[in-house]
This record gives structure tokens, C-alpha cells and sequence, in this order.
């Protein structure tokens, strides 16, 4: 299961995925695979969404490195390009499409609109939902051999159901 940052959207005051450290991050990403590769023997497949950034780097990793993927998107397409893809650049919705083409994909939800039986929740969005149900079907399809590769700057992130919030959930629930 990967989770990461998304590319820096122009202006962002703290940066923590500046557009020029795309290589640094592929390596980062490549890195923590090989190394579960080494440690695990082999790995079955990954999940990921398909944000600009982290999660496109880890599908494009895998790929190099032999390993299936399955493509997670919160949100249809379209709107999930509107919120994830399209402040990185024209670049990164061509890489999106691609791994459209060539992975098996999920869609969670219609709209960012939470069903009727999640609106009380407070502080809750449909990332966060992304987020558990994402690891949810990890879980369900790896039992106790679930792995969390993180692009992570190890801070709270801008709201609730970033990074953060997917690395403290898969621990709460004993992935590695």
C-alpha cells in the first residue's frame, strides 16, 4: 500500500514536494520497494490513487520493477484529475491517463459528497474514506502482510485524510 505527497501546487507556502525533486522522490520510492522486495521475497501487488506525485511515481515504479498495481481513485476520473493532478502540470495528467490504460481501477465515490450516513462525522471527507478504504482492501487481501511505503515529510498535513492521516490509520491496524 503506498501513500505520498502530491507535487507542490504553484505558490504553496511550505513546500514539501517541490516539481524539482521528482528524481530524488523516484528514488526514495524505488528504494523502499527494492528494499521490501529484499526483505519480503516478493511482493504479490500495490495499491495506490493516482495523484500527481507520489502515488503516479510508485505505479511507475512498480511497473519498472515487475510488480502489479491497482489504481484507486477517490472520485471518477475527471473530478479526480480536478483535485490531485491538474496543479502539477499538463505532464502529469498525461501520466495519469497512462496508468488509466494499463491498470485496473476502483472508484469510491460519485462526488466529494459523503453518503448521508458519514455527513455527521465530524471533521471527516471523503479523503479520509479514500484513505481507509484503500487499506481496508489491503488488509482484506493481505492479512498481516501488509506494508505502508510512505513519501512522507513526517508532518500533520493540511487537513484531514492526507499522508499523515493513512500512515497513523495502517498503523493503528498493524501494517508494516
Amino acid at each position: 500500500l503506498f501513500t505520498g505527497h502530491r507535487v507542490d501546487d504553484p505558490g504553496r507556502k511550505t513546500p514539501r514536494f517541490p516539481a524539482d525533486k521528482e528524481n530524488v522522490a523516484r528514488e526514495a520510492i524505488k528504494d523502499a520497494v527494492a528494499k521490501e522486495i529484499a526483505e519480503a521475497g516478493e511482493i504479490a501487488f500495490g495499491i495506490a490513487g493516482g495523484a500527481s506525485g507520489g502515488d503516479i511515481l510508485f505505479h511507475e515504479v512498480c511497473a519498472e520493477l515487475g510488480i502489479p498495481t491497482k489504481l484507486y481513485l477517490a472520485l471518477p476520473p475527471d473530478q479526480f484529475i480536478k483535485a490531485s493532478v491538474r496543479s502539477a502540470g499538463p505532464q502529469w495528467i498525461e501520466r495519469f491517463w497512462r496508468l488509466r490504460e494499463r491498470l485496473p481501477e476502483r472508484v469510491l465515490a460519485e462526488s466529494e459528497e459523503l453518503p448521508r450516513w458519514l455527513q455527521e462525522k465530524p471533521n471527516y471527507s471523503i479523503w479520509q474514506r479514500d484513505n481507509l478504504w484503500m487499506l481496508y482492501n489491503a488488509l482484506a487481501a493481505g492479512g498481516d502482510n501488509v506494508t505502508l511505503i510512505a513519501l512522507w515529510n513526517g508532518e500533520a498535513g493540511d487537513g484531514p485524510g492526507g499522508t499523515a492521516d493513512l500512515v497513523e490509520k495502517a498503523g493503528e491496524r498493524d501494517a508494516k
